[in-house]
């Protein structure tokens, strides 16, 4: 059993998770400063910038989608969680000096290590729910992303978007041939629209992938360890002369 301190500090970074990735999702879409932009720019290229950027949405969706699995004390979430974070920390830095996400995230980082004993639970067996919950997810992240980035970065575009112009925007995006004609006057605009397309396809690949999993292991054999735990689990409590 775990203590209260222990249960306490897992609820706090479960939630400091859901925040961290949320931070990451709004960050991805916000320029960084100028006056830190002007001095990164001699050492990262635009498009090592524009990387960061791009880290930090995928890796927001990828620490949402985690949070529940770390508040049931999953090993493996934690151990995806620890990369997200440190992979998170860099790519703020890289695109735009952001000290204040960095020390969120690094915040995250040292508390799930400390507690990382606590987190011993094997990850569940794959199941379709647990795939549409995260298509729905992905779905969801998307539009977020696009929406929040054509409202907040109306000035990149030749149009000024509304929020429901932004949500539109953002369909459009996927069903139409043009894009609605949007037409970027900046590198940044023209990397924000191009993402949408990397984060829409990322992430419902992700989806896709949790979706059949059940499918593609339905007929996969039982492993020798697995085998073995059952012998031992019939010679430990059979009693019928079929376990024997």
């Amino acid at each position: 059993m775990l203590d209260k301190r222990t249960k306490i500090g897992i609820w706090i970074a479960t939630g400091l998770t859901t925040i961290v990735g949320a931070i990451n999702l709004i960050s991805a879409v916000t320029p960084s400063l100028q006056d830190r932009v002007h001095w990164l720019s001699e050492i990262f290229p635009f498009e090592v910038r524009s990387g960061g950027h791009l880290f930090a949405a995928l890796s927001g969706f990828f620490l949402l989608t985690l949070a529940t699995n770390l508040s049931r004390r999953k090993r493996v979430a934690w151990s995806l969680t620890i990369v997200l974070l440190i992979g998170s920390i860099a790519a703020h830095l890289i695109k735009g000096w952001d000290v204040e996400e960095s020390a969120i995230a690094l915040v995250l980082l040292v508390q799930l290590i400390v507690l990382r004993g606590a987190f011993t639970a094997r990850s569940d067996r794959p199941s379709v729910a647990q795939g549409v919950r995260v298509l729905l997810g992905a779905l969801a992240f998307t539009l977020v992303y696009g929406t929040v980035g054509f409202f907040w970065l109306d000035r990149h575009y030749q149009i000024n978007f509304n929020f429901l112009e932004a949500v539109r925007q953002t369909l459009a995006m996927f069903f139409t041939a043009d894009n609605a004609g949007l037409q970027p006057i900046t590198r940044f605009g023209r990397f924000f629209a191009d993402s949408i397309y990397i984060v829409g396809t990322v992430t419902l690949l992700y989806a896709l992938f949790l979706l059949l999993r059940p499918v593609l292991l339905r007929g996969e054999p039982a492993t020798e360890g697995e085998r073995q735990k059952a012998r031992d689990i019939v010679e430990r409590y059979g009693r019928s002369s079929l376990a024997r």
